[in-house]
């Protein structure tokens, strides 16, 4: 494993980035301390830094470059896998979510309309994970409508529509 495969898995792992954000607290303490920096210089950098930590803590990390585009908080919210696959934007749950987020084959009334819920995701969760193998993308069930892990889902819903 090279440095730079190293740093990549470093930079999506969770504990490193709330390492970093103490460290970055500690230099800032320091650097206060000493009369390096101004206090409102100091408190300022303290809040911000303050925040990313909890933010990190909290599991709610947003895409600063998404939020920007779209001012879109919703859309904007970003989650990972234990696998490093960044998921973000309509095919993310909330934490702790509730019902109304979570589908199942019975919010469907076809096939193909779950299909297409679940290919939505995929190409979304694709689009924003480059390095990863479709594969790994495409077996991402967010929503566990592929029981069978072959990626039809909702096999028991008709194919057509009812008319």
């Amino acid at each position: 494993m090279g440095v730079k495969d190293y740093l990549q898995k470093a930079r999506t792992t969770k504990s490193t980035r709330i390492w970093l954000i103490i460290l970055l607290l500690v230099i800032v303490a320091v650097l206060y301390f000493f009369g390096l920096l101004k206090k409102g210089f100091a408190i300022g950098i303290g809040i911000v830094l303050l925040t990313a930590l909890g933010l990190q803590v909290f599991d709610y990390d947003l895409d600063l470059g998404t939020l920007w585009r779209t001012g879109s908080i919703d859309e904007s919210r970003v989650q990972y896998t234990d696998d490093g696959i960044k998921i973000m934007g309509t095919c993310v749950k909330p934490a702790g979510s509730t019902k109304e987020y979570d589908l199942n084959c019975s919010n469907f009334t076809t096939q193909p309309e779950a299909q297409a819920k679940y290919d939505l995701c995929a190409n979304e969760i694709a689009s924003y994970n480059t390095g990863k193998t479709e594969s790994q993308i495409k077996n991402l069930d967010i929503y566990g409508l592929d029981g069978d892990k072959d990626g039809i889902v909702c096999e028991a819903l008709p194919q057509l529509p009812q008319q």
